[in-house]
């Protein structure tokens, strides 16, 4: 990996950690801070504008809090599944070559061997020359 990949996912994962720690935080003081015996304006005048409209409006929590979390999983993930799958192989072309040849050979003893047994077979099964027996 070359360094310039490398600063792009370090500069990608520290984004990913302010974001999480963000949600977090946000989720944390809605959820601690709200009171069911409160009317939505008293929420809002209560906590402020962002976290009473969050602590009001669960669509808007979902989509603040919720989903950038859930993205970034996924995402994430999808990266993670890809990254395994492209992974090269941990042999170089000599070893690669060297088992490739080696494979080659035992096949074909194989087929030596299974070409002699039918001869074998086909000449314990012949029956005898007829025209010996005159």
């Amino acid at each position: 990996m070359d360094k310039k990949t490398k600063r792009t996912f370090i500069i990608i994962g520290a984004v990913e950690v302010v974001v999480l720690i963000f949600c977090l935080v946000v989720a944390i003081l809605v959820y601690s801070k709200f009171d069911a015996n409160l009317t939505a304006e008293q929420q809002i005048k209560k906590n402020g504008a962002f976290l009473g409209t969050l602590q009001t409006n669960g669509v808007l929590l979902f989509f603040v809090i919720v989903f950038p979390a859930l993205l970034i999983f996924l995402v994430d993930g999808g990266y993670l599944i890809y990254y395994a799958v492209k992974r090269e192989s941990t042999l170089n072309e000599t070893e690669k070559n060297a088992i490739e040849e080696e494979a080659k050979r035992q096949a074909r003893e194989e087929v030596l061997k299974e070409l002699q047994a039918e001869q074998q077979k086909s000449a314990e099964n012949k029956p005898a020359d007829p025209a010996e027996k005159k």
